[in-house]
């Protein structure tokens, strides 16, 4: 009874975002293990976004089977379309065929072009909205890790989120990147720099600001000289305080 009040009474959310090859994934996992909370990246978020519908389903009729982390979110996600429906809209329609795809979108696919009237073409338009919906209803739940995406700008005026960068030299990165990705070091900084220009045009294109400001965090950790686990405590008891 103790632990579940204590479960019940926390209530957070982290973001992480940061650098390529800043062990954003890793970080984050630890994190979540140390929260008891659901860890989610892009990859995650797209394959709970395919699975909804037929997955839905065979929850309600498991219900009392521990769930696995993609089914949570393709949880939070249906939940988000009832609450359309009900409203009698119709359904929201940003959720709909090819969501998947959408919340999958990494830096590199998403084009830093405005148009010239500074409005977003319709793609990246409701590549936003989309994003802006998923993560705030995330956040809704609660007890989450969310990495990536720009989630601290989402979340800047979220109550309860807790903002983290990562960061590091790129002479650091490549070899981290050339051994995940098994490619060449001069390939992946070739990745990296790749990687670098697009965060930073998101972070611009979206939100009219700079990637690294620290303005926008509660904490930054340099992870050339903070191991993944360190780091991931230091997450952790920083939240808690």
């Amino acid at each position: 009874t103790i632990i579940f009040s204590v479960r019940r009474f926390f209530m957070a959310v982290i973001t992480i975002n940061g650098h390529y090859g800043c062990h954003a994934v890793e970080i984050g996992t630890e994190v979540a293990r140390n929260l008891d909370c659901e860890f989610m990246d892009r990859v995650i978020l797209a394959k709970a976004a395919d699975q909804l519908g037929s997955t839905i389903d065979i929850l309600e009729e498991e219900i009392n089977k521990p769930l696995s982390r993609v089914n949570r979110i393709s949880r939070f996600l249906q939940l988000a379309l009832e609450r359309s429906a009900a409203a009698g809209t119709g359904g929201d329609p940003y959720f709909g065929p090819g969501l998947g795809n959408i919340l999958g979108r990494d830096f590199l696919e998403i084009t830093p072009d405005i148009l010239s009237n500074n409005t977003l073409p319709p793609d990246d338009k409701r590549f936003i909205e989309v994003t802006t919906a998923v993560i705030n209803e995330v956040a809704n739940s609660g007890n989450a890790v969310i990495a990536g995406r720009g989630s601290n700008m989402i979340l800047g005026s979220y109550p309860d989120a807790f903002h983290v960068n990562l960061v590091a030299t790129i002479e650091y990165r490549i070899p981290v990147v050339a051994a995940s990705e098994d490619i060449s070091e001069r390939a992946a900084r070739e990745m990296i720099e790749k990687w670098d220009k697009a965060r930073e045009d998101y972070f611009q294109k979206f939100f009219g600001v700079t990637a690294d400001d620290p303005i926008n965090f509660h904490l930054v950790i340099n992870t050339e000289k903070l191991d993944y686990k360190p780091a991931a405590s230091l997450i952790s008891i920083a939240v808690k305080s």
